[in-house]
């Protein structure tokens, strides 16, 4: 989402925010409780990126609303209310949500708030839609800086989250689509998109998304789907108004677009071109997990933006390295990112085999550890990553595809590009005119340009991440990171032996 339209739509969610009436919100939750008690906000009402959340605590009679220690231990509840102006498909994405929420329920054992009542439209007093949800005391996993946690702790936290992507592995279906609700508020997977935070973004900012992925498109296919996702990539470069820095940043990130196509192609497992297709949380950061004191998973929120993905899109959480992709992705980080994955594919493969194995099969042929050891043992992994996050893919291309694949001389075949194809050079002149012309429209709103980021290697978490994963080298650690060397190590002193018992026998 471009800078100005980010700026303009706060200002509405301030509106909004401050349109809805907290006593409303009491009196609407006392409406939907069995004995009808009466309630009062506790707290600041929460806001994240898609919701505002009103903290209600009932009580048994109005004297005891002011009373704090009778309260303590009263129940509570959690009324979440979407933030529609950051909202383009408002309603499909509360019934992604509901749905997704009740199939997680059903089919899994996987923590989440219990969902008391909902609405959809606006037929009730707010006249908004919401959740009444189950009130989660905990903090999130937000500011917990995963790479620095004592050992101990972080296999506690990676145990959790294996158990947790082992369940969501299991949730397998022929197409990649999302869950929505039938005429009877049931759960149903059938025509609807693969809603996410891209097309949403995109739809908000005037990119038209939604003719990229039309709302009951769905695929049958990893190429049909990577490839729409593709476009998307393509729309927001044609169609963003900062998605460029600079002239040199609009050609490399369009050259790369061009040249990532045949490698994210090439990428595609024919095996498992036609799924089966796996159920993924959309969003799950650190934000949307709720631990205990002991670092205890207790609940695991926010699935408005869950989905199936293509099995090489399913992935480990990129957010166990401690930074977002353009850091970790740049040398010498993605080093510190190809350990924590490897870490959590080990924690993934033991708690599998201990917890999903009643047949007692060798632990390397379970279904898990099957794909992720075809997956996840080269760095051609990060295309997973960079197209589940459609924003980072030119970072992502840059940081690792381009020398990857193509080599050194980056800057001649850019410049060979662009020589040949009038097309592009035509298209990098105009996207550069409209970035001129949007710079001029956030001066007028009193905004700055964004400008390009730069790290600094002498801080911040990359440095602390690197050096975390040689605090305590041991050889698991050093076999996960060479993983990809060692296939070709053995051949090497295959061969070797091999010449040596020749030269013997003659």
């Amino acid at each position: 989402m471009d800078q100005l339209t980010r700026h303009l739509l706060d200002k509405e969610v301030k509106k909004f925010i401050n349109s809805i009436e907290p006593s409303l919100v009491c009196k609407l939750a006392s409406s939907l409780h069995p004995e009808k008690k009466p309630c009062h906000v506790f707290s600041d009402p929460q806001k994240g990126s898609y919701n505002i959340c009103f903290p209600v605590v009932f009580t048994d009679s109005e004297d005891q609303i002011s009373d704090v220690e009778s309260t303590q231990s009263a129940e509570r509840w959690m009324i979440r209310i979407p933030l529609l102006p950051r909202l383009a498909f408002p309603e499909e994405k509360m019934r992604g949500e509901i749905a997704t929420m009740k199939y997680i329920a059903e089919k899994t054992t996987i923590p989440i708030p219990h969902l008391f009542k909902y609405s959809i439209n606006r037929d009730n007093i707010l006249n908004l839609p919401f959740m009444a949800l189950e009130y989660i005391a905990g903090k999130t996993l937000h500011g917990i800086d995963v790479p620095c946690l004592p050992d101990e702790l972080k296999s506690h936290l990676f145990d959790q989250l294996a158990d947790v992507y082992i369940q969501l592995y299991h949730q397998q279906f022929d197409h990649v689509g999302a869950l929505t609700l039938d005429s009877n508020d049931n759960w149903v997977f059938q025509h609807n998109r693969p809603l996410t935070i891209e097309l949403n973004d995109q739809e908000l900012s005037g990119m038209k998304s939604s003719e990229i992925i039309p709302a009951h498109q769905t695929y049958n296919s990893t190429i049909d789907y990577v490839y729409a996702v593709l476009k998307l990539i393509f729309n927001d470069f044609y169609h963003g108004k900062d998605s460029v820095f600079n002239k040199e940043d609009a050609r490399n990130y369009l050259y790369g677009i061009f040249a990532s196509q045949g490698i994210v192609m090439e990428w595609v497992d024919p095996k498992d071109n036609h799924g089966p297709f796996i159920l993924m949380h959309g969003d799950l950061r650190p934000p949307n997990v709720f631990v205990d004191a002991d670092l205890n998973i207790i609940s695991i929120i926010d699935w408005e933006w869950s989905h199936t993905v293509p099995p090489q899109m399913f992935v480990p959480p990129s957010w166990i390295t401690g930074q977002e992709l353009p850091a970790a992705t740049k040398k010498p980080y993605d080093f510190a990112f190809t350990v924590y994955v490897s870490q959590f594919q080990r924690a993934a493969r033991e708690w599998e085999d201990k917890h999903y194995n009643p047949d007692k099969k060798l632990k390397f042929i379970l279904p898990l550890v099957k794909l992720w050891s075809k997956h996840l043992m080269s760095d051609t992994f990060f295309i997973a990553y960079a197209l589940l996050k459609p924003c980072y893919f030119g970072n992502v291309y840059w940081n690792l595809l381009d020398n990857m694949y193509y080599g050194e001389d980056s800057d001649k075949r850019v410049e060979s590009f662009f020589k040949l194809r009038k097309k592009q050079e035509e298209e990098l002149q105009r996207v550069l005119s409209n970035l001129e012309d949007f710079e001029k429209e956030l001066a007028l709103e009193g905004l700055d340009p964004l400008k390009p980021p730069t790290l600094d290697p002498a801080k911040g978490k990359e440095v602390a991440a690197i050096h975390q994963v040689w605090r305590k080298p041991n050889l698991e650690r050093i076999v996960g990171l060479f993983r990809r060397w060692l296939p070709c190590s053995l051949v090497g002193v295959s061969v070797f032996v091999c010449c040596i018992i020749v030269k013997r026998r003659r």
